[in-house]
């Protein structure tokens, strides 16, 4: 009876070791010992993974949560190995996907079963919008004097499809005019044709082209943003001007579908803190050209609802929609 109670003991004994070592973790707080996973669908040194590497520093070593974070690169397919790579942890709160214009035009242009629906939106952090600037011995000085102009005005930009091609398109529209887009190979490109006076104008990111104008190489016309900017606050914008063009790349955050709501408010509010802070400013955003425009959960899903609607209507008209 002895041997049976001691044996009785020294069992439940290790039940209770067992369940004092498990509890704790069943009862940790998100995201727990796993921390978190950021996840940039291009390579090192891109655009996506140059924001998240920044974020991360910025949240740890202003303490704006506890949890380790890891960047992860998973390139290929213009976004859509990102894309697969966070919709296979589904329910998970544990990722963060940086997402940017491809994360609405790859899934219009090529058939990867997925689209922004099929994530959940945290926040977007700031926008690269459209400058339209000219050569600086232009006789245009403003959005009326293209209007005017007696020709078809040869207009700079990124490739077919792009931002910069979406407000040539929409400013068209608004003006009831043609332009001849002349699609370039990335910012250099096009500041180089502006420059030479290759071109009458072009539409380009703000960041590329700010040290020309301040040197008075190139003439600043209007900024496709809905306010002025305060990078270029005697700018005008198109609206302002009286033509009703808003559009720009934006640069946002989102989190795998269906995860819980507390995942999704310690994410939300991770980044909110991160956006508010000084660092984030004088680190990132002013460094990379970029203009604050922090929305939240709700805000930032009814943008990419528009944002979509935006470039799948436009690639549309320029045929670039899948089959």
């Amino acid at each position: 009876m002895t041997v049976f109670r001691n044996s009785f003991k020294a069992v439940m004994t290790a039940v209770a070791l067992t369940a004092a070592t498990i509890m704790p973790a069943a009862a940790q707080e998100f995201p727990g010992s796993r921390g978190l996973e950021f996840v940039a669908g291009y390579g090192p040194g891109g655009g996506h993974d140059t924001m998240l590497r920044m974020m991360a520093k910025i949240i740890q070593s202003k303490k704006i949560v506890d949890a380790s974070i890891n960047v992860v690169n998973k390139p290929g397919g213009a976004g859509a190995t990102s894309l697969g790579y966070l919709n296979s942890h589904k329910g998970d709160g544990h990722y963060l996907m940086s997402a940017t214009s491809s994360f609405i035009t790859t899934p219009l242009t090529t058939d990867v079963g997925l689209n922004y629906t099929d994530f959940t939106p945290i926040a977007r952090l700031g926008i690269d919008p459209v400058i339209m600037v000219v050569p600086a011995k232009s006789p245009i000085k403003s959005l009326d004097d293209v209007k005017n102009a007696e020709r078809v005005l040869n207009i700079a930009g990124g490739g077919r499809g792009q931002i910069e091609n979406i407000v040539t398109l929409l400013l068209g529209d608004r003006m009831e005019k043609t332009f001849n887009f002349i699609p370039f190979q990335g910012d250099g490109e096009v500041s180089t044709a502006v420059l030479s006076g290759q071109v009458d104008a072009a539409m380009i990111n703000p960041g590329a082209i700010k040290e020309f104008i301040e040197a008075g190489r190139v003439r600043a016309i209007a900024i496709s943003t809905d306010e002025r900017a305060i990078m270029f606050p005697d700018l005008p914008t198109f609206k302002e001007s009286g033509f009703d063009v808003v559009a720009s790349v934006f640069r946002g955050v989102v989190a795998a579908k269906d995860i819980p709501e507390d995942e999704k408010n310690y994410l939300s509010n991770m980044v909110e803190k991160l956006q508010a802070t000084d660092a984030w400013k004088t680190q990132y955003l002013e460094p990379n050209g970029i203009i604050p425009g922090y929305l939240g959960p709700d805000a930032f899903g009814a943008y990419l609802e528009q944002t979509n609607e935006l470039y799948r209507s436009t690639l549309e008209r320029l045929d670039l929609l899948k089959g």
